[in-house]
């Protein structure tokens, strides 16, 4: 009941501001263009409302598919919320770079058990983009990159302040994550299972350069 509470407050003070532009864009068109300073208030002050109805599901603390179905997994690395309550116990740099890598091929193991258990179908279509991890990466355990369309890339521009202040963290300095670069990686679930022991033997290298 307190989660709902808390949820829907959030979402609640998240809508004053979006109003606030609406109201000022009727006069002056201009004010449209702050609606991208607006955007990591809404994604920050929806996330929790969003899980809780299921719009958002986790497959781990920093991967989550964006209304999933038995057709297709869209899915994104955490958002503002996230890095605030999960990742800021880790320090900025390599160390936020390998947990999120950590978190990612946790929450890919986590889909690949669910496809076992058929509690997915082999056939959906699993999405995200390659703009924070290396071509070699996402190659390895079995995802194909292809050029995304128009609106993929115009979803990453209208979200570059949040990416750009996360993928910044993660480097550990300033940095412009390269989102005109980025590519979109799918993979089918049943090739996800055929390239189980690649993402396995990712994951458990991974866990031990981290533990020692």
């Amino acid at each position: 009941m307190l989660q709902w509470l808390l949820a829907l407050l959030l979402l609640i003070s998240g809508f004053f501001p979006a109003l606030a532009l609406i109201e000022l864009s009727y006069s002056h068109p201009i004010a449209y263009l702050l609606f991208l300073f607006y955007v990591p208030i809404g994604q920050f002050s929806f996330t929790p409302f969003f899980t809780l109805v299921g719009v958002y599901k986790y497959y781990s603390p920093m991967l989550l598919g964006y209304t999933p179905s038995d057709t297709q997994i869209d899915l994104h690395s955490g958002g503002s919320f996230d890095y605030l309550f999960v990742m800021r116990k880790y320090k900025s740099g390599i160390e936020m770079r390998n947990r999120l890598l950590l978190f990612q091929l946790e929450g890919l193991k986590k889909i690949n058990q669910l496809i076992e258990n058929k509690e997915v179908p082999e056939s959906v279509n699993i999405v995200g983009t390659s703009y924070f991890f290396s071509d070699r990466t996402v190659q390895r355990i079995g995802f194909e990159l292809i050029e995304p369309s128009l609106f993929y890339r115009i979803n990453l521009f209208v979200n570059f302040l949040d990416l750009f202040w996360m993928y910044s963290l993660a480097q550990g300095k300033w940095a412009m994550p390269k989102v005109w670069h980025a590519k979109k990686a799918q993979i089918t679930g049943q090739k996800l299972v055929e390239h189980k022991v690649q993402l396995e033997a990712l994951y458990d290298k991974l866990s031990s350069k981290m533990a020692s």
